[in-house]
């Protein structure tokens, strides 16, 4: 009885102190919405910083120090190649290309901003999204879409880094 009791405690004990165990998160989030006006798509994606660092400096072998007084000069230039091998669109079936527009640090994140000019009759969306998933095994990418009142999220893991929407045409 009182190793039973024993082992109770103890399992309790184990799971209560690894239930508080510090885990860290691997998301990004990417918004994507469709300027009626200007006819582009708009996007904006979120990552942090040291998260980005690792898989963009590991890619490239660059310390980039993002956010620092030391940040290299053509970061920029790292990066865009990053995002245009990992993040991909298709519009209506036909691959595009997002113009990268440039970036902005927020605490321990950092938004790029990209574009797609020139888009019209959006029928379908095809978003595939493969960034960090090379760094981090849990990488979740969230990709929220708002096009033509028409608004969808979708999580992006490893196993299936790839998502389609479907826009009615009479929307």
């Amino acid at each position: 009885m009182k190793k039973r009791i024993l082992l109770a405690t103890l399992v309790l004990t184990c799971s209560t102190l690894l239930s508080y165990a510090p885990h860290k998160h691997y998301i990004s989030l990417t918004q994507i919405d469709y300027n009626e006006s200007e006819k582009a798509l708009q996007i904006t994606m979120r990552f942090f910083i040291d998260d980005l660092e690792k898989a963009v400096g590991g890619r490239f072998d660059k310390n980039l120090q993002l956010a620092t007084r030391e940040e290299m000069k053509d970061s920029d230039v790292y990066i865009e190649r990053y995002v245009a091998s990992k993040f991909k669109l298709w519009i209506n079936g036909e691959p595009v290309s997002a113009a990268f527009l440039g970036k902005q640090y927020e605490d321990d994140q950092v938004f790029f901003f990209l574009e797609i000019p020139e888009i019209e009759g959006i029928e379908t969306l095809e978003v595939q999204n493969t960034m960090l998933m090379e760094v981090f095994e849990e990488q979740q990418n969230y990709v929220k879409l708002n096009i033509r009142d028409v608004e969808k999220t979708f999580i992006l893991i490893k196993a299936n880094d790839k998502d389609l929407l479907k826009i009615d045409s009479s929307r």
